[in-house]
Formats: C-alpha cells, sequence, structure tokens
C-alpha cells in the first residue's frame, strides 16, 4: 500500500503535515486527513456501482425492494440520496444482485427474483426518462432465456456486439451453478441456445455444495477482457473472485476462447473473511480503478456482510491486478478528487458516565473508549468547523460480542441543534455509523450514546467530511 500525505488546512489550530504509511496508522485530535479504511456500508451484500458524468450510482441487495443511492463522491455512495425504485409485489418471494445499467437511451435495472414454488429468474426493470429517479419503472423478463435457476445478470459489449452473462443452473435440479452467456437483441431480449463458458472445476471453486460459479462482472483493460465472478459458497469464509481474460477479438461464447485462472485472485485473509461479489467504478477524474466488494462481518458470520471499497491494478498482459482484502484498520488514499475529512480519536474526546479508555490493536487510533452500558454514557466530540455547513458525520463502532446479539443497537448521534438515530449491526470491526448533519461555524459537540444501553460498545474515531 502507498504512501499518502496528509495535512490540515487553516483550522483554529495549525498541525503540522505528516505521511500516513499503513494499517494502524494513530492519528492526532481533529487532523484533516485523505484516507480512509475500506468499509463503506454497514450491511449489505452484491454491491453495485454505475458511473456518469454527474454521480456515482449504488445498489446493493436488500431482499424486498430496488433501491438507488446517489453521490458525486465513490467513497460516499452508501451515504447518497436515496430513492426506492420498486417494491417487490407479493407475487415475488426475494429479490437478489440488482445492477443498474444505461443501455439504448434508457435505464435497465438488472435483478433476480422468485415467485412462490418457483426457482429465482432473472427480471428487468426499465426507465425512459433522462434521470432515473424521475418516472416510472415498467416491469419486463428477459425474453429468450429459459426456464431454469438464473441470478446475478451483467452485460458485456465487445465488437459491436452485446451479450447477457449470468449465473445459472444446467437442469431443474441445484448442483452447480455455472457461469452463460447469450447473444442481445434488445436490453431485455437474448437469442439462441446459453452457451456455458464456466463451471466449478478447480479445488478453491469446490470447497462447499451446491458447487457454485457467480457474480460475473466485466472491465475491458485496451484489448482484453476481464471477467471476475464469485466462487465456492457465499455463506462461508472461502468464497473468494476468481478471473478469466478473453482477447477483445474472440468470440466470447466459445469457451475454448476463456484463459481462466487456476488460482482465486482475491481471498480470505486472516482477518477479511468471504470477500466476494465485486464492482468496478474509477475515481472521478478517471485516473485510479476500484473495486467494491462484500465480505463477512466476523469469521463464518455466514450471510452477515459488510461492504467494502479497494484500489486495484494491471499487471502487463491488461489483466486486473488484486492485493489482499485491506484489514479494517489499513488506511487508503481517498479515491482522486474526493475533499478530505477532519479525524478525531475517541480517547481524546469528553467523556461521561462510566466509559473507559482501553487499549484496542483492532483499532486505527490504538485507543478506544467504551463502555455505553447506560444511556447517561456519552462521549463528546468538540471539533473546530470554519464554515456553517452541511457535512457527513461518521463515527467508527464495533460492538462487543456479536454472537450475541439479536437486533441492531440503536446509536444516538446529536449535536445542539439536532438528533438522529442509526443502527450499530454485529460486527468484529469498527463499523461507519454515518448521518448527515448541519454543523454551524464554530466548536461544535457532536455526542454519542447509547439509545437503551445495556450493550457494550467501543468508539474508535469521529470523522467529518464537508
Amino acid at each position: 500500500m502507498g504512501k499518502s500525505v496528509v495535512w490540515l488546512s487553516s483550522v483554529s489550530v495549525l498541525f503540522a503535515a505528516l505521511v500516513i504509511t499503513g494499517c494502524g496508522a494513530g492519528t492526532d485530535a481533529g487532523e484533516e486527513v485523505s484516507d480512509f479504511t475500506s468499509i463503506i456500508d454497514n450491511d449489505g451484500a452484491d454491491p453495485w456501482i454505475l458511473q456518469t458524468e454527474s454521480y456515482f450510482y449504488y445498489t446493493k441487495t436488500t431482499g424486498n425492494n430496488l433501491t438507488l443511492w446517489r453521490a458525486e463522491n465513490l467513497s460516499l455512495v452508501a451515504t447518497g440520496e436515496k430513492k426506492i425504485i420498486w417494491e417487490m409485489p407479493e407475487e415475488f418471494e426475494s429479490i437478489w444482485a440488482p445492477e443498474l445499467h444505461y443501455l439504448d437511451d434508457h435505464w435497465v435495472m438488472y435483478f433476480a427474483a422468485n415467485r412462490p414454488s418457483e426457482t429465482h429468474r432473472m427480471f428487468a426493470l426499465v426507465n425512459h426518462q433522462t434521470d432515473p429517479y424521475m418516472g416510472d419503472w415498467q416491469l419486463e423478463e428477459i425474453k429468450g432465456m429459459d426456464d431454469k435457476f438464473a441470478i446475478d445478470g451483467t452485460v458485456l459489449e465487445i465488437s459491436d456486439k452485446r451479450y447477457f452473462l449470468w449465473s445459472g443452473w444446467e437442469g431443474y435440479e441445484n448442483i452447480a451453478q455455472n457461469l452463460y452467456l447469450a447473444e442481445m437483441v434488445s436490453p431485455t431480449k437474448v437469442v439462441g441456445e446459453k452457451r456455458l463458458i464456466s463451471k466449478p472445476e478447480y479445488e478453491w471453486e469446490m470447497r462447499q455444495t451446491p458447487l457454485i460459479n457467480e457474480a460475473p462482472q466485466v472491465i475491458i483493460k485496451d484489448k482484453t477482457v476481464n471477467l471476475v465472478y464469485s466462487a465456492s459458497g457465499s455463506w462461508d469464509n472461502d468464497y473468494a473472485l476468481g478471473l478469466m481474460t478473453l482477447d477483445v477479438a474472440d468470440d466470447p461464447l466459445e469457451k475454448a476462447n476463456w484463459q481462466k485462472k487456476p488460482e482465486p485472485i482475491f481471498q480470505q485473509t486472516n482477518t477479511v473473511y468471504g470477500p466476494g461479489h465485486n464492482g468496478f467504478a474509477k475515481s472521478k477524474d478517471g485516473s485510479e480503478d476500484w473495486l467494491i466488494y462484500h465480505a463477512a462481518r466476523w469469521d463464518h458470520s455466514g450471510w452477515e456482510r459488510s461492504i467494502r471499497l479497494q484500489k486495484f491494478g494491471w499487471d502487463q498482459e491488461d489483466k486486473i491486478l488484486l492485493e489482499p482484502p485491506l484489514d479494517e484498520r489499513c488506511v487508503q488514499s481517498l479515491p482522486k478528487g474526493e475533499p478530505n475529512r477532519m479525524r478525531l480519536p475517541a480517547s481524546r474526546a469528553l467523556l461521561e458516565g462510566d466509559l473507559a479508555i482501553v487499549e484496542d490493536d483492532a483499532a486505527l487510533s490504538k485507543k478506544v473508549v467504551q463502555g455505553f452500558e447506560s444511556i447517561t454514557d456519552k462521549i463528546i466530540f468538540t471539533p473546530q468547523i470554519e464554515k456553517a455547513t452541511e457535512s457527513l458525520v461518521i463515527v467508527y463502532v464495533k460492538t462487543n460480542d456479536p454472537l450475541i446479539m439479536n437486533e441492531p443497537i440503536r446509536i444516538k448521534i446529536e449535536t445542539k441543534q439536532a438528533s438522529q438515530l442509526v443502527d450499530a449491526y454485529p460486527s468484529k470491526y469498527y463499523q461507519p455509523l454515518q448521518v448527515r448533519m448541519k454543523l454551524p461555524k464554530g466548536e461544535q459537540e457532536i455526542m454519542i450514546s447509547s439509545e437503551i444501553g445495556v450493550d457494550t460498545l467501543s468508539i474508535d474515531r469521529l470523522e467529518i467530511v464537508k
């Protein structure tokens, strides 16, 4: 991981410039920093980002609706303007892995859903408005597909042709999920027989049953098509990313034209478990490539997952090159063009009630504030605000024992002007609790407490983004 210069502009106190390198770098009170940790959404799976000139559009699996978020900054997509574009009707049971595309001058949201007594199939919502937050979305099935299980649909465009790419069954039994391709004649219609391009075959793809290849995602670099997919069970730590490549001049419908790496390119570490189901985005200036993906909240947490963001590069053959998943203590430079953040460690805040400052190597600041079993326990951050503005306030919180929690803990974030509640989910990491607040000029008090007490919490730091 590279170095990132961290500096403080003129606030009430002038801080010297310094350099933060690697994991667990400490901070002083009120530093303005140009880095962030990888977790950007505490709760969710199957993330997808579509980038336009104005916004980053973000969506994920919610289970019962299709929701969009949009923001001007990549690292803040999970806190952007929210719009539920479609509520699941009674004829369906669950919705998985939505993806937003702009094809043939209209918006298309692909997703998988199932009706009672049926397996999941691919569907699309279509909107002909210029702004996807306006107008009505119309439900359409993907015409030309068979009636077998199909999920995780996406689009591949090369050589002036368009193809639909998905994960599905060969027959009607849940033995294995394979990757299939079919040529598209419109955003909601495929033609010809589906063509198999990948099936689970290597040891790392076959650690759980049923066998799984799923979540295909495509990114093209010069003349190389990179198809990144997920394999092994999404419910376990072994979930990982694999890579297939294709020359853009070759026929993608021919399995023999795809070159598949025998080893995963992105897999679990000692601290990050089950990383998979990714998407791609670029920084605002187009100079950087970023991977968005989900991972487990703790060792063997199953489908309890968070969403993370990490930069990646390329090798000399234009194949995607991924470093291991970043530990939650590792800082990385913000995507180019994004505003810096003010960071205040909890150990320097004002404390009320029965709170203690304790050492924690899992925290970015190393020292954290622990307690909050009573509603009278309160931590008070006192940042200096140069100019009155709406800001994003981010509090990094860890639950004490996620295995005994049945429901999220409601955390109160308040100023003298306003108060908001936000959910802290069971986790073994410091998760970002994010709210938008108007902060007047001058010294402010941002107070954090538990709505009902009882559960032990640890707070690492507070960050403010203008």
